[in-house]
């Protein structure tokens, strides 16, 4: 139902009943501008009780809950962790810091430190287990014990935007621990900040070579090529950050902004697959999906009844049965949605469709447009690209590492080709 104009308005400045209220102190322009000047400084543990303060004063400022965040995780990286009480505590203060970090995303702050933070966080192997997504090795190695005191020293240079000694700091960590995808990532990152665009490339490359499967180093590269004048040199970083981790926010998030500022847009294929349920096991039939034979629908029976064969009982797979490694590898005990079986129950459909075409009980002309679209993926040879990135469940978020590593240039292509358009000028 749609909302006369004037009642929209009411309701956009009428406050939610639950909604966060400002309640400014005399002190409260002078303890911002005292936290700013902390956090600017790069202390932002000393700037963490501040905006903690600045946080209670006025809890609808998205700003004030992202740089208390920042200083809660400062604080965590400084607190030990030599028994289960103290990880107990650092975690607290972890769960404490990621709170905050959301709380912000709903006040509207959407910044790169925000959305940074909460990607590389569901990297974690409790949040990799919920999603079905493992953990590769450019977020699992953490680096040789004798490389850390080195590593920490170019952390220290960066934060000071010292970025040629910090580039310096990390080529030795790379030498002393070439297989640290983090160090090879920062020393790009230092190089591009130190605008050294050869160097920062070069250094992106060995990461990438490093860990092909995390999304940074391609977004990375993709933001200075972009920055230097190469937007179509751009364009091709940030698909393959997309292919690389396409249930991130971050490295689609970053695709949407440059088709936002180089006149794309991005888009995905309208298709609609119908739910389906199985009491005791068995499909049952929707006798509104059986009796639409004019726009071929009905042969969306036959998709359902290929999954239901296979040991689907839903139309997603939202809990993966088995067991997980240390980097979230399902080894999984009975059914798992796979791209493979998702394709040959699409093509079974497809093939139902066809042969409803040929006998004449069917037109082109009719079809439902989520049939059509499916039949247009299938013919350009896209549909499994289609189903790994954008009909993907718990099974298929599982399935897509071995998916990738066959098809990661026909992936490409997909998103390249299917998800990018142009719009006019």
């Amino acid at each position: 139902m749609l909302l006369p104009t004037l009642v929209i308005a009411a309701l956009l400045q009428a406050p939610a009943s639950n909604a966060p209220v400002p309640n400014h102190q005399p002190n409260f322009e002078s303890e911002r501008e005292e936290a700013d000047k902390l956090f600017l400084a790069k202390k932002e543990l000393e700037a963490l009780p501040l905006y903690e303060d600045l946080c209670r004063q006025d809890p609808t400022v998205g700003l004030f809950a992202e740089r208390h965040a920042a200083g809660l995780i400062a604080k965590e990286a400084s607190l030990p962790n030599t028994n289960l009480a103290e990880a107990k505590a650092r975690l607290q203060v972890h769960l404490q810091a990621i709170n905050e970090l959301n709380r912000a995303v709903k006040l509207g702050d959407n910044s790169v430190y925000v959305r940074t933070a909460l990607d590389v966080d569901s990297k974690t192997l409790t949040s990799a287990v919920i999603s079905g997504i493992s953990i590769t090795v450019g977020y699992s190695y953490q680096g040789k014990p004798e490389a850390q005191s080195t590593f920490q020293e170019g952390n220290t240079a960066f934060s000071r935007a010292e970025f040629a000694n910090a580039a310096e700091f990390f080529r030795q960590v790379c030498t002393i621990d070439p297989a640290w995808y983090q160090a090879a990532l920062f020393a790009g990152d230092s190089y591009f900040r130190a605008k050294d665009w050869n160097n920062a490339g070069l250094w992106f490359g060995k990461a990438i070579a490093i860990d092909p499967d995390r999304e940074t180093a391609y977004r990375y590269w993709g933001d200075m090529l972009y920055q230097t004048g190469s937007p179509l040199t751009a364009r091709q970083e940030y698909v393959l950050a997309v292919v690389a981790e396409p249930y991130g926010n971050e490295a689609f998030h970053r695709l949407g902004e440059w088709a936002a500022h180089t006149h794309h847009q991005l888009v995905h294929p309208a298709i609609i697959r119908p739910e389906f349920i199985t009491p005791n096991g068995v499909l049952q039939i929707d006798p509104a999906l059986e009796a639409s034979t004019k726009d071929g629908r009905s042969s969306w029976i036959v998709y359902q009844q290929y999954r239901v064969a296979h040991g689907a009982r839903t139309l997603n797979q939202t809990i993966i049965a088995g067991g997980f490694d240390r980097n979230a590898v399902a080894t999984p005990k009975g059914y798992l949605h796979t791209i493979d079986e998702e394709h040959a129950a699409l093509r079974a459909m497809l093939t139902d469709v066809d042969d409803k075409i040929k006998s004449g009980t069917l037109t082109e002309a009719a079809l439902d447009p989520s049939i059509a679209n499916i039949r247009k993926l299938e013919a350009a040879n896209a549909l499994g690209a289609w189903i790994a990135l954008n009909a993907a469940d718990a099974g298929i978020h599982a399935d897509y590492p071995d998916y990738r590593a066959h098809h990661r240039k026909h992936l490409f292509e997909y998103v390249n080709t299917f998800l990018i358009r142009d719009t006019p000028q």
